[in-house]
């Protein structure tokens, strides 16, 4: 049983990211001819990582199939004319009335995957037991493009649980805070900042 329930999510997540890359290789197409591509690429990942936030109902209307695409398109009009860049708008529209909405997370991600590799960029996720500042971001951004031999996009976030300190994802390769004891400076900065927190928090709770 298990085991069929896997296979079943597998081949959602290949539609998934199928339908994501060819849709966005479209968007990048449309967004290039007018020079709009980063304009373009970081508006939908706002309206995804923002706008969805915000108003998860807006997503399930729109990625209803049971609602009309006449509908779904008369709501962007009446939300987004005024504000949203007019490329990005047809493009939303044009997933309405093929019924592709739902997809719309994967073709921004996708989308933006595109636009870096077209760029020489990548994308790099870090995950840090504390927030890391702005000159380790700049250190770790640099040893990271050195050894990857392009320039790179960090996309940090904040685990407590991560015990040593720092996690680097690209792609679905995951590294431990060394890489190859190249960052085991950023390591160490991590976890001593790590220590500091739990030493003040612990002295907070004596007094």
């Amino acid at each position: 049983m298990s085991e069929k329930v896997s296979k079943i999510a597998t081949v959602f997540d290949s539609e998934e990211q199928h339908v994501g890359q060819l849709y966005a290789k479209a968007l990048l197409q449309a967004a290039s001819s007018d020079g709009q591509v980063d304009n373009v690429v970081d508006e939908l990942e706002s309206f995804v990582g923002e706008v969805f936030e915000k108003s998860p109902s807006l997503e399930t209307i729109l990625s209803n199939p049971k609602m009309s695409a006449d509908e779904k398109i008369g709501i962007l009009d009446r939300v987004f004319s005024s504000s949203m860049n007019s490329t990005l708008l047809k493009f939303l529209k044009v997933l309405c009335r093929r019924q592709r909405m739902q997809f719309v997370r994967a073709i921004a991600r996708s989308a933006a995957d595109q636009r870096d590799e077209l760029a020489g960029r990548m994308q790099v996720d870090v995950i840090t037991s504390t927030g890391l500042s702005d000159a380790s971001s700049a250190a770790l951004a640099a040893k990271l493009s050195g050894i990857f031999k392009k320039e790179v996009r960090l996309n940090p976030s904040v685990d407590p649980s991560i015990l040593g300190g720092l996690v680097v994802r690209v792609g679905d390769t995951v590294y431990d805070g060394s890489l190859d004891g190249q960052l085991k400076l950023l390591r160490k900065e991590t976890k001593v900042k790590a220590e500091a927190t739990v030493r003040s928090k612990a002295s907070q709770l004596a007094n």
